[in-house]
């Protein structure tokens, strides 16, 4: 992973500067199987595309897997953009507890300029959720058709 920043005033500057040097755009979109996460906000530029994540309650002992097959994407147009950061983020195995309205920033590669819809899988666990929701005690942070202005 290519960076991790405290909570706090890093992630106020950063969401600050990509208000004035990317196409914001807020919204509110849960995730899938009652996981409590909603999409509050994507910013796209031209390096990157920023998913913002709140908590919807507290909860304890979050990771993300920075790389290999577990590590989250966006799927859209059949194609797969891979994670690149996070704000607000702990990589695995370090875990981090969110209270109530936390926000987390996850970096992806850029999607295509006239991609409108897009998924945030959390890497192949979260895909053979999607196939089979039996197939994991582990409820996975799936979000599904996201759909951009």
């Amino acid at each position: 992973m290519k960076h991790l920043y405290a909570h706090g005033a890093a992630v106020c500057a950063f969401v600050a500067a990509f208000a004035v040097t990317g196409k914001a755009q807020s919204m509110f979109h849960r995730a899938e199987n009652n996981v409590p996460i909603a999409i509050i906000q994507v910013v796209r530029t031209a390096d990157d595309i920023a998913v913002k994540l709140q908590t919807l309650r507290a909860i304890a002992k979050v990771c993300w897997t920075a790389d290999g097959p577990n590590s989250p994407y966006l799927v859209a147009d059949g194609r797969r953009y891979r994670y690149l950061s996070g704000d607000n983020v702990s990589a695995c195995p370090q875990r981090t507890d969110y209270a109530e309205s936390d926000i987390m920033i996850l970096h992806f590669e850029p999607l295509d300029s006239k991609v409108r819809i897009f998924s945030l899988v959390e890497g192949e666990g979260g895909e053979n959720q999607m196939a089979n929701a039996q197939s994991s005690d582990r409820r996975y942070w799936n979000f599904l058709r996201v759909t951009l202005n």
